[in-house]
């Protein structure tokens, strides 16, 4: 037993001699780690450059009302952006109040086509409704939805103006909760009826 135990030491440090003498004639290298700056490629954009682009994507949103270049999606843009106006201006006006129905209406629909949503249930499918956030939300998009929420802050048009079809993707696709009864046409609709 002390003849293997004898063997295994003297094999151990034979071991450690040729280790210890290798690295000797090599100069008795360290591994180190070096830190170096990172080297710029051309590929990746700077921070500057980043924040520059943001920037300046955020000023074009902001002083223009680009589309995207959907002619009927443009139409559709414009009739509500129009009818909002118009019921902002006019909030007691029946005639308004149905054009801004009839506008928001066919915008929902259009929006619900595109998300895959039909008769009041959207499909689950986040492909669809991801390219109908991005289809709905340019600059163009944006300027509608403030027109349509001032015009929503007016009051008096609620849920039950609009088709069943459209009540809940209306709230899906704008996510303005609608206006009550506007107080200046109560007192206006109260004498036309006791004429």
């Amino acid at each position: 037993m002390s003849t293997i135990r004898f063997a295994m030491i003297a094999i151990g440090l034979f071991a450690m001699a040729f280790v210890g003498i290798s690295w000797a004639s090599k100069g008795f290298p360290v591994m180190a780690m070096k830190a170096e700056p990172m080297k710029p490629d051309a590929r990746i954009p700077t921070f500057e450059e980043s924040v520059k682009k943001g920037v300046r994507k955020d000023w074009e949103n902001s002083k223009t009302s680009q589309s995207d270049g959907d002619k009927e999606r443009d139409k559709l843009r414009l009739e509500l952006l129009q009818a909002s106006i118009g019921y902002k201006m006019s909030p007691c006006d029946d005639t308004m109040k149905k054009n801004l129905v009839a506008a928001v209406t066919s915008y929902t629909l259009a929006w619900g086509k595109m998300a895959g949503c039909g008769s009041g249930r959207c499909s689950g499918d986040d492909k669809k409704l991801d390219a109908a956030a991005a289809a709905f939300q340019t600059p163009a998009d944006i300027r509608v939805h403030t027109a349509l929420r001032e015009a929503y802050e007016q009051g008096g048009v609620g849920p039950t103006d609009f088709p069943k079809s459209v009540r809940d993707n209306i709230y899906l696709f704008s996510r303005m909760p609608f206006g009550g009864e506007q107080a200046a046409c109560i007192g206006a609709r109260n004498t036309q009826a006791r004429r």
